[in-house]
């Protein structure tokens, strides 16, 4: 049995989410992987090599990435839905 409450709108189709790639680069010798992404304010997971893409609605974006010990690196990006496929880019500096 199912129960609980959904408070969400029609269902999305593909036309409304863009994907995202975020590659995450540091200084030598500085481990990225623990590196937070967050989207809007909302944490979405650490940067990882095996799963780069983040399927974000369309619209105006901003991206942060956060790693103890860098200087944080924050953007707007435009995401612009299916199809295309989009890229960020992101070289974390020391403090």
């Amino acid at each position: 049995m199912l129960c609980g409450c959904i408070d969400t709108g029609p269902a999305i189709s593909k036309d409304t989410m863009g994907n995202l790639e975020v590659y995450v680069t540091g200084p030598q010798g500085v481990d990225v992987h623990p590196a937070q992404i967050y989207v809007d304010g909302v944490f979405v997971g650490n940067v990882s090599e095996r799963l780069p893409v983040l399927y974000i609605k369309r619209g105006k974006r901003t991206i942060r990435v956060e790693l103890a010990g860098m200087k944080t690196y924050e953007q707007e990006i435009f995401i612009l839905g299916d199809p295309n496929h989009q890229f960020l880019n992101v070289a974390l500096e020391t403090k």
